[in-house]
């Protein structure tokens, strides 16, 4: 069992954030101990990446109270799995998008770095 701070560490997920998720219900057999504070077990930090990548993804606070609510009743529930595959197709197009856009500004460094005069120098020190 571990502490916010250890999951925060373990996770790379900020306190911040991990009690923002856990006031959505996105935990929702989390346990506490005597004192009150959140006590997470390993499942619960895979629940707690899994709901960041979702969240990552672009999915709403509210697709995934949805698709906690779901799995936590019946994780091998159909429309589960279509969330997720749903969330990954988005996140192709996005990283698809985002090579596309690095090949670009690197096809773009390279004509800067081609063009002679103080301007260009001054742009490449950047």
């Amino acid at each position: 069992m571990y502490g916010i701070a250890q999951v925060e560490e373990i996770s790379g997920i900020s306190a911040f954030t991990i009690r923002y998720y856990d006031k959505c219900g996105f935990f929702p057999n989390l346990q506490r101990d005597k004192h009150g504070s959140r006590v997470f077990s390993d499942a619960d930090i895979e629940q707690l990446k899994l709901v960041d990548a979702l969240r990552k993804s672009g999915l709403s606070i509210e697709g995934i109270q949805y698709f906690v609510k779901t799995s936590s009743k019946d994780p091998l529930n159909p429309d589960c799995l279509e969330v997720l595959k749903d969330r990954l197709k988005v996140l192709e197009i996005k990283k698809a998008e985002i090579d596309a856009s690095a090949a670009m500004i690197e096809k773009a460094i390279e004509v800067f770095r081609q063009v002679d005069g103080p301007d260009a120098s001054d742009l490449m020190d950047l």
